[in-house]
């Protein structure tokens, strides 16, 4: 009690300090889509991070406030109450979700309701996996994103990887990242864009675990469907976590934004970057507010749809049924092109090896039956994907004998 007592009078008296302070400056515009991803070192813990839990608390109120971002991918929060708080301390223009797991680094996401509609409930995923991912198994959050008068919907995920260079720690994150790639490959999670952000707790060129490749080394190598928009800040030694250098000038890049090749089609290219002002903007930054820095990306939402090829613009594809299922001697799959447009369709095992391939090269408009022979694969579960340029969408195609 005595506690609440004094750090409610802490932030009122910063409140009352930061309204004649400068405003911070706006990362994005109304034009973009902006997310970011931040670490905010044990935040509200008594015993860990920061010592002042007030003047923590208000700089991470003002960045979230005036720095114009829609979507915060956070990490480390320690204190439930002290989440509330900030929400309530941000106004009725955002609003957001922490993870339901105990302990003190809990992961969160906070939105700007302006921008975003949720279609489902904020929720963990691969729970039954937590162990790989430190106890912490992901969130995510299914976004229908207006910018402009332009919808989007994104599938948006946090993660706060196992930390550590030992052996058994790369292990987990080794086998976190398995996780995830799995779930987006082989769900209703194929085809649509996709946001994953967090504290990777390592590298995407080489793991900080000595002798070994990183751990994100399956989304790194897979060029076709995924990419790092902060790989960039990794290639030019821009640490993410400062550690203890008040600058930031050592440490490594462990926070990251990847995006499946559907969001990568709207990122703007360039765009991700490191909040590096704040190590000027917010005096003491590292001491008073986190080791890392926040890490952002911007996106164009109608970018994409202005391409000479219409085979490549999104949503053109639509796969609307698989039929029977499971499958046994064949599998029927109905799919449906607003463009005139050769179809190609793979069935990968969940190693991710193609097993199966046709084209179709009709360039029909609107809804087209393809029948293929599955007599031949062993029975179990596999993924189907199809693909018209850069459109893609994807199911689980069980097959059993």
């Amino acid at each position: 009690m005595y506690r609440s007592v004094f750090l409610l009078i802490g932030l009122l008296s910063l409140s009352a300090a930061s309204a004649t302070s400068q405003v911070l400056p706006i990362v994005g515009s109304e034009a973009t889509f902006e997310v970011a991803t931040w670490n905010i070192e044990w935040f509200g813990s008594t015993s860990n991070g920061p010592s002042d839990d007030a003047q923590q608390f208000e700089n991470v109120r003002r960045v979230i406030a005036e720095t114009g971002i829609d979507v915060w991918a956070l990490q480390e929060i320690s204190d439930v109450r002290l989440f509330d708080d900030l929400l309530d301390a941000l106004g009725t223009n955002f609003a957001g979700a922490l993870a339901t797991n105990s302990g003190q680094q809990r992961i969160a996401f906070i939105y700007d309701t302006r921008v975003i509609r949720l279609r489902s409930q904020i929720s963990h995923i691969l729970e039954d996996f937590s162990a790989d991912f430190a106890s912490r198994p992901p969130i995510q959050m299914d976004a229908r994103v207006t910018i402009d008068g332009t919808t989007v919907d994104f599938t948006l995920i946090t993660v706060h990887m196992k930390a550590f260079a030992d052996f058994g720690s790369y292990e987990k994150r080794l086998a976190a990242s398995r996780r995830i790639k799995n779930r987006i490959d082989f769900t209703l999670l194929a085809g649509e864009p996709v946001i994953v952000l967090g504290d990777l707790n390592d590298e995407i060129r080489r793991s900080i675990t000595s002798g070994r490749e990183s751990p994100y080394a399956n989304f790194r190598d897979d060029a076709q469907d995924y990419f790092f928009a902060t790989l960039e800040l990794e290639d030019r030694n821009a640490a993410t976590f400062c550690g203890s250098s008040p600058g930031c000038a050592t440490g490594s890049t462990i926070d990251h934004i990847l995006l499946t090749n559907e969001a990568a089609a709207l990122y703007e290219e360039g765009s991700a970057d490191r909040m590096e002002n704040l190590l000027s903007d917010l005096p003491q930054y590292v001491a008073m507010t986190s080791d890392h820095l926040p890490v952002y990306a911007l996106f164009h939402l109608g970018l994409g749809t202005d391409v000479d090829d219409p085979a490549e613009i999104p949503g053109t594809l639509t796969l609307t049924s698989i039929f029977p299922l499971p499958s046994n001697s064949f599998a029927t799959v109905e799919i449906s092109t607003t463009r005139p447009t050769d179809v190609t369709i793979e069935v990968s095992d969940l190693l991710g090896r193609v097993v199966l391939s046709h084209v179709d090269a009709r360039s029909t408009i609107g809804l087209r039956r393809v029948t293929l022979d599955t007599s031949g694969l062993s029975s179990g579960v596999y993924h189907l994907r199809v693909m018209a340029g850069q459109a893609s969408a994807g199911r689980l195609l069980p097959v059993v004998h």
